[in-house]
């Protein structure tokens, strides 16, 4: 008992002992500097414990010898089982298989047996044979020639980590090869301003006929808005419905864009997303875009790319993700991912692979397939040997775009039919236009539209009313909301859909859509 009561006077004397240093502290602090407070309430954050940053992972196990793999706990077959390479005496894994279980997209290279796994952010290709593989345009190299066998690409288990970013290690068991792929959840920097996207009906009456304007008000200075052009995922000569498009980019409104050939499902217009071409019809453009500072603007002429090489020689290009120019010529010809194709780059011609204004990749006397190229990246080719040799000397590239004079690098537009208000006034100029016939048509048309306040307007008329071009013109200009507008696709194509809704749906699978995503 008396050892208790000593234990308890030693403890209330360190208590005492305790607040007399706390006292002593704060008598101290007193006489700190600022800076050496801040500093105090800075260690203070910084030893603060954060909060953990939720993530998601995902598992396989694999198994020499054994066809079955098991992801996140559920068992799966593959076509062919690991094995044992003799040379190296390491496991070689089906990368395909491995590939898609983590969310990558498979697909066989054209006249080849290579194959390419793509994601949102990576591209790689291997081929079988061969002790490199691109990844993202780069070439790196393998610890284990790959081999082909019943369709798929055996890999060194070990590569695997360095082809698709993936933790890789030896499980338990004897024989077990384990994959893991880590994603943190998405850091929201800012939400999207959704009320900076609005939606109204302005009803108007045309020549004894009561025509309902469905018209969406984008706010461009709204927090977090951007309008981009989204081709079909499946590249160019493919078109997907608009459900399709809905589902994947979850936007808070999207609407029907170009026209295009309804059998090759080629595009009409010109099109340019943030800066990259995607599509130059080559003929005369009255379009409205978006700069890069997203302001809209309305802007006439031919739109051409030219090519300013460091070496300070200056190349048009005659083509963009088009079959290539002809041997004789000397314009360039640009590709992007976009173009599904591929073809063979001569040994006296020239292709190079651009990142940020820098080659990172010089082909020549090979096969190349454009669909290898990383997100941002992007491709020249010369076939003409003059051309070909400069562009060989240049160690980058810088590409404007232009339509007539105006600068438009960086910027994203979409044209194909005719303006049909000018300067806020009704317009209709047929004669500009080879397309006219199609743009022309009765029926449910789209529309984009701007103002002088920053304002950019998705427009479509219904499609029980019947309306030719002089007669929206009119309408449009009528409503006093738009300094310009310039005709997009429609008929079956037209599509409106507002958060959540649609209140025109097309029935047609689309090339191209425009949209303001979510998030």
């Amino acid at each position: 008992m008396e050892q208790v009561e000593k234990l308890g006077r030693l403890k209330y004397a360190y208590i005492l002992y305790l607040c007399w240093r706390c006292c002593e502290m704060v008598h101290k602090l007193r006489v700190l500097s600022r800076k050496a407070l801040c500093g105090v309430v800075t260690l203070i954050l910084l030893c603060a414990p954060v909060p953990a940053v939720c993530a998601r992972s995902t598992m396989v196990v694999l198994t020499t010898g054994s066809a079955r793999a098991v992801v996140d706990g559920r068992t799966i077959t593959m076509l062919v089982p690991p094995m044992i390479d003799q040379v190296s005496q390491q496991t070689l894994v089906p990368i395909e298989f491995v590939a898609r279980q983590f969310g990558f997209g498979v697909s066989p290279v054209p006249q080849s047996a290579a194959v390419t796994l793509s994601s949102a952010d990576h591209m790689i290709c291997v081929t079988p044979g061969s002790l490199e593989a691109l990844v993202d345009g780069h070439a790196v190299g393998l610890s284990v020639t790959p081999r082909g066998l019943l369709g798929e690409v055996l890999v060194a288990a070990a590569d695997v980590q360095l082809l698709l970013s993936v933790q890789y290690s030896r499980g338990l068991v004897d024989g077990q090869s384990v994959f893991t792929w880590v994603t943190p959840d998405p850091v929201v920097v800012g939400p999207v301003d959704v009320n900076a996207v609005t939606f109204e009906t302005r009803r108007e009456q045309v020549f004894m006929q009561t025509v309902d304007f469905n018209i969406i008000r984008i706010d461009m200075s709204g927090k977090g808005i951007h309008v981009l052009s989204c081709q079909s995922t499946g590249g160019l000569g493919t078109a997907r419905f608009p459900s399709t498009y809905v589902s994947s980019l979850k936007p808070l409104v999207l609407m029907n864009a170009t026209p295009f050939n309804m059998t090759s499902y080629i595009m009409s217009g010109s099109v340019q997303d943030q800066g990259t071409p995607v599509y130059y019809s080559g003929t005369y453009v009255s379009t409205i875009g978006i700069d890069a500072d997203n302001t809209p603007f309305y802007v006439e002429g031919t739109a051409h790319v030219v090519v300013r090489l460091t070496t300070g020689k200056e190349l048009s290009v005659a083509r963009i993700n088009q079959s290539p120019a002809a041997p004789s010529s000397l314009s360039l010809s640009l590709y992007s991912n976009y173009y599904t194709g591929g073809f063979s780059v001569g040994a006296t011609e020239a292709l190079v692979v651009l990142q940020q204004g820098k080659v990172v990749r010089l082909i020549c006397g090979k096969y190349f397939t454009p669909r290898t190229l990383a997100a941002g990246q992007i491709a020249l080719y010369a076939r003409n040997p003059a051309t070909a040799a400069a562009l060989r000397m240049s160690p980058g590239a810088d590409l404007r775009s232009y339509v007539g004079t105006r600068d438009c690098t960086g910027s994203t537009f979409v044209q194909c039919g005719p303006v049909v208000v000018l300067g806020g006034k009704p317009y209709v100029d047929y004669r500009k236009y080879k397309d006219i016939s199609r743009t022309a048509k009765l029926g449910s048309r789209a529309f984009i539209g701007m103002d002088d306040q920053k304002h950019l307007y998705f427009i479509v008329t219904p499609a029980k009313v019947r309306l030719q071009f002089g007669d929206v013109s009119l309408a449009l200009s009528r409503l006093g909301l738009f300094t310009n507008v310039v005709t997009l696709d429609g008929g079956s194509s037209t599509t409106l859909y507002y958060k959540g809704q649609y209140i025109i749906k097309g029935t047609r699978a689309l090339t191209n859509v425009l949209c303001v995503p979510s998030m």
